[in-house]
């Protein structure tokens, strides 16, 4: 059986389980074996590692040791009393009538993203002003409705991962941002750096940046070289503010050091890095790669709640949990009804979203499509957990618009 442990329980003897879900690792550390010292242990402890999963069929069990379905259940727990506390976003105006204007602003950006990314690739100046003017217009329309950009943020094409990736880190750092209240001349300047975080990757050679699989360490360490080639192509175009230029730059470290290009550590990771490194791996991690399957919403919630401290700002990775709800746009309910729906608004001041009716699990098919808002008094069906899309071959693409 698997469970998760704390480093400090840990006992020689005991066999550290790799886990993945989707291609994703569910714990930092990436070896597999049994325990055999308390050197190993201590090792572990200085590097960071708060838990691990052990396989109690190949080593020594524990009694402070938790199912891995009892750790999950957990995580869902302190999801949905983080979301529960103060949320409170309000929506200026109706979804369906920012949805329009936040299509048109989604397609112009991902045309605006890909004229760049050639441009840097030919070592060609990139506009500011554009750039500029496209971060305006994503928070004013998050401000009117934040749901509109989210909802296009769960449309993905494969074959532009790069230009799709980028347009919505710029979304979710917008969405982060509001709920902050930060302000909005500095929001301005990380939207503007989220836009162009991955440009960088323009000078990556094809066969690493498009390998459908693991790295190697060499290929990786040459990948990790994207974020020092953003931030130099930023600084190179004059007049991008200095933290659109961390952003770009410092999206990959971690509070414990152990991030790249340069191995910051604790405050000299700036905050706009660690907001951006929260919105960067919710996006990658809930996207379809040539070498993973992309995590249900939920489910990466629940892997970012397990890396905070040692990698991810807690209070960053709190506040993002709040700002997109507990049951982020995109995700598959199941409902007390047997029925199942794809969240595709978040409610203001409620953990109870408006959801798509889609599938009837009772009967194993899909139903007439109708929109149902669970927040409503005189509603009495609820969500009982998440579904992993897959289970149910449902493309959640084909009904989140």
């Amino acid at each position: 059986m698997l469970k998760k442990i704390a480093v400090d329980k840990l006992k020689p003897g005991m066999y550290v389980a790799k886990i993945a879900v989707q291609g994703i690792s569910l714990h930092e550390h990436e070896r597999e074996g049994r325990i055999k010292d308390q050197k190993t242990i201590k090792a572990l402890s200085q590097r960071g590692v708060k838990e691990l999963y052990i396989d109690t069929e190949q080593g020594i069990d524990s009694p402070d040791a938790i199912p891995m379905e009892q750790s999950e259940k957990l995580l869902d727990s302190q999801i949905k009393e983080i979301a529960d506390i103060g949320q409170s976003q309000d929506q200026n105006v109706e979804f369906e009538q920012e949805f329009e204007k936040a299509s048109k602003i989604h397609t112009e950006a991902l045309g605006m993203v890909g004229h760049a990314l050639e441009a840097a690739k030919m070592g060609e100046m990139i506009e500011l002003e554009g750039f500029e003017n496209m971060a305006e217009n994503f928070m004013d329309s998050v401000k009117r409705n934040q749901n509109a950009l989210a909802c296009l943020s769960r449309i993905r094409d494969k074959d532009s991962y790069l230009m799709e990736h980028s347009v919505n880190v710029a979304v979710l750092m917008s969405v982060l941002g509001k709920h902050l209240k930060l302000d909005r001349t500095y929001l301005h300047h990380c939207v503007t750096g989220a836009l162009l975080h991955d440009i960088g990757k323009v000078l990556i050679p094809d066969k690493i940046l498009h390998k459908p699989g693991k790295l190697t360490p060499d290929e990786f360490n040459i990948m990790k070289r994207h974020s020092l080639y953003s931030r130099k192509i930023l600084e190179k175009n004059h007049g991008f503010p200095q933290a659109a230029i961390n952003v770009a730059g410092q999206h990959h470290e971690r509070l414990d050091g152990r991030g790249y290009p340069e191995g910051l550590k604790g405050d000299n990771v700036s905050q706009e890095a660690r907001m951006a490194s929260v919105v960067d791996i919710y996006d990658a991690i809930t996207a379809d790669r040539v070498y993973h399957k992309g995590l249900p919403p939920s489910t990466a919630l629940k892997r970012m709640l397990e890396w905070c401290g040692p990698h991810l700002d807690t209070q960053y990775v709190h506040a993002f949990i709040k700002a997109i709800g507990v049951y982020p746009v995109g995700s598959l309910v199941e409902l007390e009804s047997g029925l199942a729906g794809i969240v595709v608004e978040e409610v203001p001041g409620s953990i109870k979203p408006i959801v798509k009716i889609i599938y009837s699990l009772k009967q194993n098919n899909y139903v007439k499509v109708i929109k149902k808002d669970l927040s409503k008094s005189n509603c009495n069906d609820k969500i009982v957990k998440t579904l992993n899309p897959d289970d149910y071959r449902i493309n959640i693409q084909d009904f989140i618009l």
